[in-house]
């Protein structure tokens, strides 16, 4: 799937004039290079929903990448193959997963989304009670208002996740608290992802995260793509093997689950035996994972 520029419309009348409507709700995306990643999982979870796939289906990152325009969806496409935008979907997949079981014990729980760029967990797995904070670097959340309006119960944050002036719009009235992030951590340093992870800790003990990681032997194959899609400013700083490495940071930091990224996935080969290859070879080599911790309340 591509998105094109907009061209003039060709057709007078009723469905010139439409045409012309539809195109003042569409968007030009104006963003650095390492925030329009953010563009990349969006796109992939698109393109799946709309060929089918047995994973996930994302309606609403469709309706999104429909509206924006001027963005070389194209040009992504040859470089980014399925196996990325199958990694892209699968993360989601699990995530949601993580997700619906700690509100399934905590329905009222607040869900807090660190680097949420264009995301749209809400949409799939919304219980109807609990409260969703997605924060973002300012000028991303102008875009995400624009395009994916705030809710009564879903608020979106401007600033960045190291800066600690967040937590108090998340803190209130927040005892049971679930943090995720997709495509976000690994553009950060170790020593910056130690920083967060002791803000979370300080702030919110009892919390839970779950992220994706990326092992020190994929991080140079994954920088060669994103520079190679016209994202070389966008490249990977943080990659770690296992969990346990976690452990040695703070004492607080506590390993629910880690495992390969299509571990779970029953049905591999939907997209062909080249891709299924590639996945299996992933989780054989531990490539691209997905951890999930805790952060031990003081008395634990």
């Amino acid at each position: 799937m591509s998105i094109s520029k907009v061209g003039p419309p060709a057709i007078a009348g009723e469905n010139q004039k439409s045409i012309l409507n539809e195109r003042k709700n569409k968007m030009k995306i104006n963003l650095t290079n390492v925030q329009k990643t953010l563009l990349l999982p969006l796109w992939g979870r698109a393109k799946l929903t709309k060929i089918g796939n047995p994973v996930l289906s994302d309606p609403k990152a469709v309706e999104i990448v429909e509206q924006i325009v001027e963005y070389d969806f194209a040009g992504v496409e040859k470089i980014f193959s399925d196996f990325f935008n199958v990694g892209w979907i699968t993360r989601a997949k699990m995530f949601d997963e993580t997700i619906k079981t700690f509100l399934s014990n905590h329905s009222e729980a607040t869900v807090v989304n660190l680097g949420a760029g264009l995301d749209t967990t809400f949409f799939r797995i919304d219980n109807g009670k609990s409260r969703w904070y997605d924060l973002d670097l300012p000028d991303v959340i102008e875009i995400r208002k624009k395009i994916i309006p705030e809710g009564e119960r879903s608020k979106c944050i401007a600033g960045s996740m190291l800066d600690p002036a967040w937590v108090k719009e998340v803190s209130a009235g927040s005892s049971d608290v679930l943090f995720f992030s997709g495509g976000v951590l690994f553009y950060f340093t170790e020593t910056e992802i130690k920083e967060l992870f002791k803000l979370l800790a300080d702030n919110f003990p009892g919390a839970e995260i779950v992220f994706d990681t990326i092992s020190t032997q994929a991080v140079p194959i994954v920088n060669k793509g994103l520079k190679d899609s016209g994202h070389e400013s966008a490249q990977i700083k943080w990659g770690i093997n296992e969990a346990k490495e976690l452990s040695g940071w703070d004492r607080r930091i506590i390993i629910l689950e880690e495992y390969p990224m299509f571990s779970r996935l029953k049905n591999k080969d939907f997209l062909g035996e080249n891709i299924a290859f590639y996945m299996m070879q992933n989780d054989k080599i531990k490539g691209s994972n997905i951890f999930h911790l805790k952060f031990a309340k003081a008395d634990s």
